[in-house]
């Protein structure tokens, strides 16, 4: 199982190539997958909710997805999350410990007669967990 220190750890490695990642003890080495045939984005699941997804052509770290609450089949993550991110369970609470985000997006109608879902906010990572992040 995964857990709150990880997560960090990838945060603060993201950048880093797929090998460097795997000789370091940092991710498992497991065979990067296409989700899709056209992706541009190898990915890798090292827990189940968890996602890592690389870069097609240089195979470094872009981007940390985490499934917290069930959607469509996709599996949950039931580890622990770093502080303070564990006590934020809603878009009330994010926004009361980290302000009003930097970009916004409302829930959109899915097609397939999925119905309307998601939205989301960005805001900027803490600076000491990564110059560039965004959240």
């Amino acid at each position: 199982m995964m857990d709150a220190l990880a997560i960090k750890l990838w945060v603060k490695n993201l950048g880093l190539g797929f090998t460097e990642l795997v000789a370091e003890g940092k991710i498992p080495n497991q065979p990067l997958v296409k989700s899709f045939e056209d992706s541009n984005w190898p990915t890798m699941q090292p827990v189940e909710g968890v996602e890592l997804l690389f870069s097609d052509t240089t195979t470094s770290l872009k981007q940390i997805l985490i499934t917290l609450i069930p959607t469509v089949g996709q599996p949950v993550y039931a580890g622990g999350l770093p502080s303070p991110f564990s006590l934020m369970i809603n878009q009330q609470s994010v926004r009361s410990a980290l302000g009003e985000p930097m970009d916004s997006r409302g829930r959109a109608r899915l097609p397939g007669g999925l119905g309307i879902r998601g939205g989301w906010d960005a805001y900027k990572l803490f600076s000491e967990w990564h110059p560039n992040a965004k959240l």
